[in-house]
């Protein structure tokens, strides 16, 4: 009986994970094709469908993608208090899910009862909710960002900057979703290209690195919900090779 391999367009459709998001995995060393034809075609085989399922896993509880890096190459990790941090993680999400479920019942109950809402109260649960929300970004901060990092977004500039520049966001977003069908090198994606390059270094140009670190986890998918308008990983692979392409013009 022979191996079975999969060509990465199948090997897509078998698991859910996209064509980008394979190759964004194999650019990272995450994930590996079994081999590469002599096309430079990448095909997989049931043990790396198993080692993505591993990295489903891993996701789904919390890790990001450098400590599931880390879990897979087999280096030390402290994996006793690691998962006290990811229990800790999705315990304020369930309690985040309960608020939430407490704002549905209390809202349906009242209006059942009165055909109308107690506005005042359900704002105060909605505190409580954003609260908890609050916690969970801080903790994805604390994860992945130095103290000094962390004062940085805290800062009254940053904040009115991006409180300004969120419905620019929503609009890049929007517009790449949009483009999508097209290659990167596309004039239209190149414009666009440019306009998100210019944004985000203004955005970020008291810290460029910072900015930096930001577009790679935002590349791996490990933002919080909510905390950018609109983002999706997908689009942001999508332009991450459209402003590789735009680089290359500029230093041919």
């Amino acid at each position: 009986m022979t191996d079975k391999y999969w060509p990465i367009t199948e090997f897509s459709k078998l698991t859910g994970v996209s064509v980008r998001t394979l190759h964004f995995y194999d650019k990272k060393g995450i994930l590996s094709p079994h081999h590469k034809n002599t096309a430079g075609y990448r095909f997989y085989s049931l043990n790396e469908l198993q080692i993505l399922q591993k990295i489903a896993v891993l996701k789904h509880i919390g890790f990001n993608l450098q400590q599931i890096k880390i879990i897979l190459d087999g280096d030390q990790l402290d994996w006793l208090e690691t998962l006290e941090l990811q229990a800790k993680i999705i315990e304020e999400n369930i309690n985040r899910l309960q608020q939430g479920l407490q704002l549905i019942e209390h809202s349906r109950n009242l209006y059942s009862q009165q055909q109308q809402f107690d506005w005042q109260a359900i704002v105060t649960l909605l505190e409580v909710f954003n609260m908890t929300n609050d916690k969970l970004v801080q903790q994805w901060a604390q994860n992945n960002f130095l103290q000094s990092e962390i004062n940085f977004f805290a800062t009254t500039n940053f904040q009115e900057n991006k409180l300004s520049s969120d419905q620019l966001w929503q609009q890049f977003f929007a517009t790449a979703k949009s483009l999508m069908n097209l290659e990167p090198s596309a004039p239209a994606v190149q414009k666009l290209a440019q306009q998100w390059l210019d944004s985000a270094n203004s955005q970020y140009n008291q810290n460029p690195e910072l900015g930096r670190k930001m577009w790679e986890l935002m590349k791996t998918g490990d933002i919080p919900e909510g905390l950018i308008p609109s983002y999706e990983q997908e689009i942001v692979l999508f332009m991450d090779k459209a402003i590789a392409y735009l680089f290359s013009q500029k230093h041919n």
